[in-house]
């Protein structure tokens, strides 16, 4: 894990969509927090902040790291070690809608899951291979401060043909990986199987006569 970032919020007592698109044209975002011994607690956090660090597609960099949570106007609570639980999304603009924040108990184990990052070009692709990323991340369950920011995997090596399996992974020894240690993560398949596999067209079903085409 990587140092804690401070993430500061305000308690709310008010929803709905109306008031969720005003605080948002105020650069703040609605959000809430629930987990271990906490009831779900309603909350404003800073979007201009939020954004640049939860960029479009770099949510994995940092979806579950831990935070430490400060509210405002939430009295007698000290900071909450959190995880974030979601992150939603403008369908278009892609700016943060809401965040589902996640508090923990650093002595309590967590399950999460942890992304897989690919890295070096495979020597099989070098000669005309396809590579497949199958699987992008796995399921881990680790105390908060041990889950792994990510996991990377060199397959500059493979060769086609080549799988690379979760029980291939190199994952701290405190963490347990739930994922099915038998499941693939990447291969390198020949361009032929690959062609073969996407233009052969499916048989039709016993006595089913085909659909004429169209005129």
């Amino acid at each position: 894990m990587s140092a804690t970032i401070t993430i500061h919020a305000t308690k709310r007592d008010q929803g709905g969509r109306g008031y969720a698109r005003s605080l948002r044209r105020a650069d703040k975002i609605p959000a809430v927090v629930y987990g271990h011994g906490l009831d779900p607690v309603s909350i404003t956090v800073d979007g201009t902040l939020l954004n640049k660090m939860f960029k479009p597609g770099c949510e994995d960099d940092a979806e579950y790291q831990l935070f430490d949570l400060k509210i405002e106007g939430f009295a007698g609570r000290a900071a909450k070690k959190v995880m974030i639980r979601e992150i939603q999304r403008h369908p278009m603009q892609q700016y943060i809608e809401h965040i589902d924040f996640f508090a923990v108990k650093m002595d309590e184990p967590v399950i999460a899951p942890v992304h897989i990052r690919l890295h070096g070009k495979p020597e099989g692709v070098k000669l005309g291979g396809i590579l497949r990323h199958i699987l992008r991340e796995i399921e881990v369950r680790s105390l908060p401060s041990d889950i792994p920011s990510h996991i990377d995997l060199d397959i500059e090596h493979m060769q086609i043909g080549d799988s690379v399996h979760v029980s291939d992974l190199k994952v701290p020894g405190n963490v347990q990986v739930l994922t099915d240690p038998a499941a693939a993560v990447v291969n390198i398949m020949a361009p032929a199987a690959v062609k073969e596999g996407t233009e052969a067209e499916a048989p039709a079903a016993a006595g089913e006569t085909p659909a004429p085409a169209a005129t």
